[in-house]
């Protein structure tokens, strides 16, 4: 029997046969879905905290939230703003 040489594929090559496209198959709903979930569960928390806390500095609030849920500072303000 005679032996198939194989080409060895190039990087790009490579990439391009591995790389998967987005569509309904592949799209995970409940992913999706437990991932909105645990936005808005974030966004009340950081609501509820700020009300509780309201006799501090809203810069110290931003910063203990900034530990608590490693967010970013920029990110905390958005979710109050939208609120």
């Amino acid at each position: 029997m005679a032996k198939i040489k194989q080409k060895k594929l190039s990087k790009t090559e490579t990439f391009l046969v591995q790389k998967k496209t987005f569509n309904h198959k592949n799209f995970n709903h409940k992913k999706m879905k437990r991932s909105k979930e645990l936005v808005e569960k974030r966004k009340d928390f950081v609501i509820e905290y700020v009300k509780r806390n309201q006799n501090k500095q809203m810069k110290v609030i931003v910063t203990e939230l900034t530990e608590m849920l490693f967010l970013s500072e920029r990110t905390i303000y958005n979710i109050l703003l939208q609120a």
